[in-house]
């Protein structure tokens, strides 16, 4: 993970996006419906892709991706159903 993904996964608007993410699936894993515990909200398009595509190498740069903070491009999943992914670390397209 690059430093620049890492000041962007730990910014304000990642938070209010993956908020935002959580609040309209009711904090339900879309997958397997658990409801509560450790979540993670997940980009459906590859949030390095969308960096790539973007050309992003800043966090301002990413401030005003709208893109990336589309919420309709996030859902919610369990830590298990992430991993089974393909959009999940290692399981990268």
């Amino acid at each position: 993970i690059s430093p620049t993904t890492k000041l962007i996964r730990g910014c304000d608007k990642y938070k209010q996006w993956r908020n935002a993410v959580f609040s309209r699936d009711n904090f339900t894993c879309v997958f397997c419906n658990k409801r509560g515990g450790y979540l993670e909200a997940d980009h459906t398009k590859l949030f390095s892709i969308i960096l790539k595509e973007y050309d992003i190498k800043t966090l301002s740069a990413a401030l005003i991706c709208d893109e990336l903070w589309n919420v309709d491009n996030g859902r919610t999943l369990c830590v298990s159903c992430h991993r089974k992914t393909d959009t999940y670390g290692h399981n990268k397209l």
